[in-house]
């Protein structure tokens, strides 16, 4: 997994355009799984991360990944999202992203009756 966002990292700021050449472009991977990069591109885009190797259940390992990019848009406005990776998925969060609406009131309700009136099984009925 390393290996592979040090590669996308490598063709990306390889095949970036001449106005976007690297400024800093720095990586480290250890042998014990923890890795980090950063890079600064001349168009103001920058990206960080730092990852760790750890044991998610008995025996089963995972990559847990901290980190945070950001980049000027066409509006001329910077946009920066921070983020976490692990075995719960990519949790990105940024100002600029959509956030879900909340969750009705009565959808609550529901929820906490689930919850103290559980289901019974088929032995309770007879």
């Amino acid at each position: 997994m390393k290996l592979i966002l040090l590669c996308v990292l490598f063709v990306a700021v390889t095949y970036a355009e001449e106005n976007n050449d690297p400024i800093v472009n720095e990586s480290n991977v250890e042998y014990n799984g923890k890795f980090r990069s950063h890079y600064e591109l001349r168009d103001g885009s920058k990206s960080t991360q730092e990852g760790v190797l750890k044991e998610v259940h008995s025996n089963v390992f995972g990559e847990s990944i901290k980190g945070q990019y950001s980049f000027v848009g066409d509006d001329g406005q910077e946009y920066a999202v921070s983020y976490i990776a692990d075995e719960n998925g990519f949790q990105p969060v940024g100002q600029h992203l959509p956030t879900p609406p909340p969750v009705p009131e009565s959808v609550i309700r529901a929820l906490q009756y689930i919850k103290d009136h559980p289901q019974k099984s088929t032995e309770e009925y007879h």
